[in-house]
């Protein structure tokens, strides 16, 4: 009987071992799956946030072409749309600076 004793209590703290790391590994696999489920939320998440920046970014243009808003101001706000310029000037930067320096000396 006194050989009993020392066996019991040993296999009862192995036995409690055994439960508590049964019990850490179980809670940390649920912490991991819990951590992957997660991140495939946060990824579908963002594919989806990018798919919408895409659409906004299609209605955008299409909202913002040149078609359409010739279109739209011809057919519901009557308006027209001017001939091209029949002539075009063009006249360097440098030769305005010069012009305007000459008048300012006559006049000053």
């Amino acid at each position: 009987m006194k050989n009993s004793k020392p066996l019991l209590g040993y296999g009862l703290l192995t036995g409690i071992a055994i439960t508590l790391y049964a019990l850490f590994y179980v809670g940390i696999k649920l912490k991991c799956e819990s951590l992957i489920k997660d991140k495939v939320i946060m990824i579908q998440n963002y594919n989806s946030a990018q798919n919408e920046e895409l659409n906004l970014t299609a209605q955008f243009q299409f909202l913002d072409s040149e078609e359409r808003i010739v279109e739209i101001a011809q057919a519901e706000l009557g308006m027209i749309q001017g001939p091209p310029p029949i002539l075009t000037l063009s006249v360097s930067r440098e030769k305005i600076e010069r012009i305007q320096k000459e008048v300012n000396s006559r006049y000053e």
